[in-house]
């Protein structure tokens, strides 16, 4: 790889949103619940796209913080976190009955299986068949007669659910480190990460951490996305907060208080918006903000603290300086 290659992979989330990202796109969310891509959701925002599909297996604040912003149109998903049921309405739950966002409801699995299967290349995968008895399969949007096919299997004469592959426009991803080629590793709870990039058309990656690609070498097995499918290499230390990353901060509980709370209104959310997002130019004066409301002592209690996993040994007779 030569090395413009390498630099054109790294830059801001403003570049890599503007970049690779646009209106009415299909944008798949890499991560499941933990290790969040907010800081490239914030810089979305930010840069009020508009008309956009979200496809998500669960989402907690996510969903609330785009549709707040006006730049979703539709959305596949299958849970959005309902703080106070009833009691307490969010920013989704509004939109959704005022008809202002369109939305497929889909099981998990079923989810990533259309994402399977689009990215090995499969226009469809099969998924179980209980789900013809529930209203995930009853009920239905903009995806209409191709939510689900049946066929007849041609091995057993059985009959069987299908669901379509697919292949969003572009995935974001926020992951623990990233070397300059793109090779982006992953540990912890995993959830959709690995099929959710890997089907999509681009890839834009925010990290904790750019390292050394020895380092990257030398822990093969923690990489869920090859540099060659990467399109953009972004550096966001806290790139996920207020969600935790495995190894480096917890989840900000009151922190997701706080905005569930100011969600329950749309003016409080509107506000949460503009403190939270559009007066703030990137994640570093976020964070910095975040400093100056609460204070350094409460950002550092989020801070894990270390438990390393043994090492692996990929030793072998011979070495590539000899082949």
């Amino acid at each position: 790889m030569v090395e413009e290659e390498v630099h054109d992979k790294a830059m801001t989330a403003s570049e890599a949103v503007k970049k690779f990202i646009s209106d009415g796109e299909s944008v798949c969310l890499g991560n499941f619940l933990q290790s969040s891509p907010l800081a490239l959701i914030h810089e979305i925002v930010r840069q009020r796209k508009r008309d956009l599909t979200l496809w998500s297996t669960s989402l907690i604040d996510e969903a609330d913080i785009l549709i707040g912003a006006g730049c979703l149109k539709r959305m596949v998903t299958a849970f959005t976190y309902r703080v106070g049921g009833a009691t307490l309405p969010t920013e989704f739950e509004r939109a959704w009955k005022e008809k202002r966002v369109e939305v497929e409801d889909h099981s998990n699995y079923s989810i990533m299986a259309m994402l399977m299967a689009g990215a090995m290349g499969l226009t469809f995968m099969q998924v179980p068949i209980t789900l013809k008895y529930t209203d995930i399969f009853n009920k239905r949007s903009f995806m209409g007669e191709n939510k689900f096919k049946e066929i007849d299997c041609p091995f057993t004469g059985k009959r069987l659910l299908l669901v379509p592959g697919v292949n969003p426009d572009v995935a974001i991803v926020h992951v623990q480190r990233v070397d300059a080629y793109g090779n982006a590793q992953l540990w912890g709870a995993l959830g959709t990460a690995k099929w959710s990039c890997l089907a999509s058309k681009k890839i834009v990656v925010s990290a904790e951490e750019i390292v050394d690609h020895e380092i990257i070498n030398s822990s093969p097995h923690l990489t869920i996305i090859p540099g060659f499918r990467v399109n953009a290499v972004v550096l966001e230390p806290w790139g996920a907060h207020p969600a935790e990353v495995q190894g480096y901060y917890d989840m900000d509980v009151p922190f997701r208080g706080v905005f569930f709370a100011m969600d329950a209104n749309p003016e409080s959310l509107q506000a949460f918006l503009y403190e939270w997002i559009y007066n703030l130019e990137n994640r570093e004066e976020y964070i910095e903000h975040y400093i100056e409301r609460f204070g350094m002592k409460y950002l550092q209690r989020l801070k894990a603290k270390p438990y390393f996993s043994a090492p692996a040994n990929y030793g072998s007779s011979f070495t590539r300086e000899s082949l």
